[in-house]
């Protein structure tokens, strides 16, 4: 696959960002069944089809796992807690997550810094609600394609 442009990265990131702020405002939006768990139950190294995912509503109500060795083109890579104890703000929330899961847990992840890399990144974040009334404080990153993929992207150098 050639090198994407800075440019053309940016806008992809852009609109795809866009349609999963109002759909991925939180874990909480996220709570249904997953085989057999929910949104709080998801695993690094769980693979899903974004496109399944991101649908057309404002909430997200299934992350369709499959196993990483079909087809698929998302995989949750990294997972942790925010601190403190009042909730920052969703643009606080966003901007810690998109700062931690574009940082040095990526380029651990995929082998090359997200700023050289092909690979996106996506995020699901704690809402107010789900902050104060289930304790809410994971944030879950994860890494996407373009293409649909088989096997992990851990290693992929690109």
């Amino acid at each position: 696959m050639p090198s994407v442009s800075p440019i053309v990265r940016a806008a992809l990131v852009s609109a795809t960002a866009a349609g999963a702020v109002l759909s991925l405002s939180g874990c909480g939006a996220l709570i249904s069944a997953l085989g057999g768990g929910n949104a709080f139950e998801l695993a690094v190294g769980d693979c899903f089809v974004g496109d399944e995912m991101f649908g057309t509503g404002s909430e997200v109500s299934d992350v369709p796992l499959v196993d990483c060795a079909e087809s698929h083109d998302a995989e949750i890579y990294y997972l942790y807690d925010m601190e403190g104890d009042t909730y920052p703000g969703q643009d606080a929330a966003w901007a810690e997550a998109e700062e931690t899961c574009q940082g040095q847990v990526f380029t651990d992840f995929v082998g090359v810094a997200y700023a050289d890399s092909e690979i996106f990144v996506g995020s699901l974040t704690p809402t107010q609600e789900t902050w104060d009334g289930l304790n809410d404080r994971e944030v879950v990153c994860y890494v996407f394609t373009e293409e649909m993929i088989t096997g992990s992207l851990e290693g992929a150098n690109r």
